[in-house]
């Protein structure tokens, strides 16, 4: 329940990495990431700021259309429709800032691999600094769980980001890991699946260090109604490749597409007897962005702003409080515990 819950995140956590004898094998987790998507556009949809700005909006009147309202609670409903309907009338929503409800990161880079990590291992590890491809020396909730009999061999991994395998360490771990423009293994594969597979390595011109989001919940969305797996971290990008390209409309529609898979893979998984009354959802972000109009687009040690993240919970044992709006702090690490408790009840 949820007094439980806030007694985890008000707790410090350690990163002992120490399995529960009680985990609960009919208990399913999707642990869904947004990459570098700020706290304001979540709780006050669009920043007029930007928004009718040309510099950052290339067609201001079309995106006036779709997201902007006078009202910051409609505005933010515009955006993400399935996050302000079904997950705030059925679930949680933490990191309004505006009721001192607080979500931050404890690592101070306020980078993706040092954020990807806080949350996975439940500590900081201060070597982390940056992006560099190195693999992570810290065990993941991810491979301790994959070490239990409840989720062994139980746990996927799709991301659009390609470095996932380093940040996982999956060499030392094994785990099923999707990232980047990886192709899609196994000997009988569905028709989506070699699609995708012909798509990525025919079509896309100029593969880079992310591929399209479309592409990585596809992959998901396939394997999970093929394989059935009890634990998914599924991580999209998009949202931060637009803020680095200074591409502002491109950023808000990456969170509508977002919130939109997000919603169709909700609706999914409620249809499927192993996972209907038994799925909670854990949405949030790697960190934050510049709180500025000035410097939305940048994140990092000397970017005001961007330590500040959210997460949303929905799910059979959450209870339907909506929007929290007590004064309150969460660090990125306490996520940690928190999934082992959802999968413990």
């Amino acid at each position: 329940m949820i007094c439980l819950i806030l007694v985890v995140l008000s707790v410090s956590v350690t990163n002992t990495q120490k399995t529960p004898h009680f985990l609960n094998p009919e208990n399913k987790l999707f642990i869904i990431m947004l990459d570098g998507f700020r706290w304001q556009e979540v709780f006050n949809g669009a920043d007029s700021s930007l928004l009718h700005n040309s510099t950052y909006t290339l067609d201001t009147s079309i995106n006036k259309a779709l997201y902007w309202h006078a009202s910051k609670t409609e505005r933010r409903k515009k955006l993400m429709p399935f996050l302000w309907s079904v997950v705030a009338g059925k679930g949680q929503i933490f990191g309004n800032r505006e009721y001192n409800n607080k979500v931050n990161v404890s690592n101070p880079y306020a980078l993706s691999y040092p954020g990807y990590s806080e949350l996975l291992t439940g500590s900081v590890d201060f070597s982390i600094t940056g992006n560099d491809r190195k693999k992570n020396r810290n065990k993941n909730v991810l491979e301790v769980l994959n070490n239990t009999k409840s989720y062994s061999g139980k746990i996927a991994v799709f991301t659009s980001w390609d470095m996932f395998p380093y940040i996982l360490n999956e060499e030392r771990n094994g785990l099923m890991v999707n990232s980047g423009l990886q192709s899609a293994e196994g000997r009988e594969l569905s028709s989506s699946e070699h699609m995708l597979n012909i798509l990525q390595s025919e079509v896309i011109d100029e593969p880079g260090e992310t591929r399209y989001d479309e592409i990585t919940y596809i992959a998901c969305k396939e394997y999970v109604t093929r394989h059935k797996p009890s634990v998914v971290f599924l991580s999209f990008s998009g949202t931060d490749d637009a803020g680095h390209d200074k591409r502002y409309d491109q950023y808000l529609q990456e969170a509508a597409d977002a919130d939109r898979m997000i919603s169709e893979l909700w609706r999914m998984v409620q249809s499927m007897p192993e996972y209907a009354g038994k799925t909670t959802f854990l949405i949030t972000t790697d960190h934050g962005r510049g709180s500025k109009s000035s410097n939305w687009n940048k994140h990092g040690f000397f970017v005001s702003g961007s330590s500040q993240t959210w997460f949303a919970l929905i799910g059979p044992t959450i209870v339907p409080n909506g929007e929290m709006k007590a004064k309150n702090q969460v660090y990125q690490k306490e996520l940690h515990s928190l999934i082992m408790d959802i999968l413990s009840r």
